[in-house]
């Protein structure tokens, strides 16, 4: 028998749509359940547990919880929006069955979405390894200071930047904090890196799109203190003065089910607030 995991958010409409989804599937798959926490320690299924479904209960936070927790093995995994409309998140509850069934036959259309890995070194030493599906952001723990950073791509010359951080976002995290900070949308499906300075001290400083073969290098400024750097928005690793941040194509894999009645362009026209001026 197959594994699934169901991962919701604690709330009782998710834990509602748990359980009708676990009866729906028991018989047919092994199931287990994960409460979405970044705070909690990653859950112990059984020794032999490897799932070849998730489903994904909350909105994009969970999502992303759910893909760093239990999909980086390529597991297709169903993004159920709770919440607000979401870019990761995209199947409404009520079509739930229907993408479920489509999914356990194989006919479910399927993304595959660009992952990274992040690198910390001190002193030569790789300190902490991470793996992020939309961004990891460079910033500082006290606000209202300015920041040095030195970026190197492909072991060319360093850049400097001085901004309050710097966010480093794959094309699926476009749409969270990088779009926030003025950086470009990029269609998911494209195999980039993108670079956004948040606040630059020089207005002239802009964001930079990379293909995914260069390898990107931050050092944090010698007299830079109190930064953190932030994956996904739910797991942090303090720097210190003179830490390499690296980024990487990773090895692992994201797939995310789509949604057969809505494409990606329709949920960026709804996000945006582009509709239709039916007065033209």
């Amino acid at each position: 028998m197959d594994d699934l995991v169901i991962v919701y958010k604690n709330d009782l409409a998710a834990v509602e749509l748990a359980d009708r989804t676990q009866a729906s599937m028991e018989g047919r798959f092994r199931v287990y359940r994960d409460i979405s926490s970044p705070q909690n320690q990653k859950p112990q299924p059984p020794k032999d547990f490897n799932p070849k479904l998730i489903v994904s209960l909350g909105g994009d936070g969970t999502l992303l919880y759910a893909a760093r927790s239990w999909g980086l093995g390529g597991a297709p995994i169903v993004g159920v929006n709770l919440g607000r409309l979401g870019f990761l998140a995209e199947i409404e509850p009520e079509i739930l069955p229907e993408i479920l069934q489509s999914a356990v036959s194989g006919t479910a259309k399927v993304q595959d979405r660009t992952v990274l890995d992040v690198s910390v070194v001190r002193a030569g030493r790789e300190i902490n390894r991470s793996t992020i599906i939309n961004d990891a952001v460079i910033n500082k723990g006290a606000p209202a200071r300015i920041m040095s950073l030195k970026l190197s791509v492909a072991g060319t010359d360093y850049w400097t930047y001085r901004a309050d951080g710097l966010i480093l976002a794959t094309p699926t995290g476009s749409t969270a904090y990088n779009l926030s900070a003025g950086g470009p949308v990029v269609f998911p499906s494209l195999e980039a890196v993108l670079i956004t300075p948040i606040c630059p001290f020089t207005l002239a400083t802009r964001s930079v799109l990379l293909p995914l073969n260069l390898n990107v290098e931050v050092i944090i400024g010698e007299q830079t203190g109190d930064v953190l750097l932030t994956t996904d928005g739910q797991t942090f690793t303090p720097l210190e003065p003179l830490d390499q941040i690296k980024l990487y194509r990773s090895n692992a894999a994201v797939r995310l089910v789509s949604n057969p009645r809505r494409h990606y362009l329709d949920t960026l026209r709804v996000k945006l607030g582009l509709y239709n001026d039916k007065s033209d």
